[in-house]
């Protein structure tokens, strides 16, 4: 990998404040000089290894997971050892859809207690 430079244009008179120069360029020689991989071919931007956003991020089309062991990790209001996981068995046979309902309220398991409270309710009464 070639060294990383930093160019700036100042005009005539202008303080130059190493600062501002440098603002970011730390990050940019970390990422740059470990082992990145980004690519960009046509509408698809290809990033490989672990891509950290700090802020929100929105996703127009939806999102897509490959892989062996595809899952989804909320780490909650407490960055500490305790996550939730989202697992996804491997379709078989044909692709599968969960929709969500469009209501407020708690997804129950099975072996929580709830899915009995559920069926024992006046909706299967």
């Amino acid at each position: 990998m070639a060294a990383l430079s930093v160019s700036n244009s100042f005009s005539a008179g202008t303080s130059i404040v190493a600062s501002q120069m440098n603002t970011n360029f730390t990050d940019v020689v970390s990422w740059a000089t470990g082992t990145p991989f980004i690519s960009a071919s046509g509408s698809l931007t290809t990033v490989q290894g672990t891509l950290s956003v700090s802020e929100l991020a929105t996703f127009a089309a939806g999102i897509k997971i490959d892989g062996s062991n595809p899952v989804i990790t909320f780490e909650g209001s407490s960055a500490d050892a305790y996550e939730t996981l989202l697992h996804v068995t491997n379709p078989t046979g044909s692709d599968k859809t969960i929709t969500l309902p469009n209501a407020t309220g708690t997804v129950s398991l099975q072996g929580d207690g709830n899915a009995n409270d559920i069926l024992s309710n006046t909706v299967f009464n």
